[in-house]
């Protein structure tokens, strides 16, 4: 009985994981698409109600347009791990290679997004 009860949870908990897998795959695939094509306000939508008001659309704009700038356009993100709820990935962009961390809400949301260096 115990065997079965503990092999239910595991069952549960990697369903629960590919989803949230997908929901990330999804959402970097977005973000890389709209950070290259410079589409600010794709990318606000993108964010929780919380960081738009932190940020606001000017904010936002500052963000992608700084680091388009500076960085070039953003070739791939390749997945590093997930700590603390947080996903990390590597960012390859034209100029230089950072690490993005992104972690999202329930929604699919972003409600944190930095790059730095590795």
């Amino acid at each position: 009985m115990r065997t079965l009860f503990l092999l239910l949870i595991c069952f549960s908990t990697s369903s629960v994981l590919a989803q949230n897998s997908a929901m990330y795959e999804k959402i970097t695939l977005a973000f890389q698409e709209n950070f290259n094509a410079q589409n600010v306000d794709a990318i606000y939508d993108m964010y929780t109600s919380e960081m738009q008001e932190a940020m606001n659309k000017e904010g936002v704009t500052r963000f992608v347009n700084g680091c388009y700038e500076q960085f070039g356009k953003l070739k791939s993100l390749t997945f590093i791990e997930t700590s603390e709820n947080v996903n990390s990935y590597k960012a390859e962009f034209d100029k230089i290679s950072l690490v993005m961390e992104l972690q999202l809400n329930e929604e699919g949301k972003i409600s944190t997004i930095q790059f730095q260096e590795p």
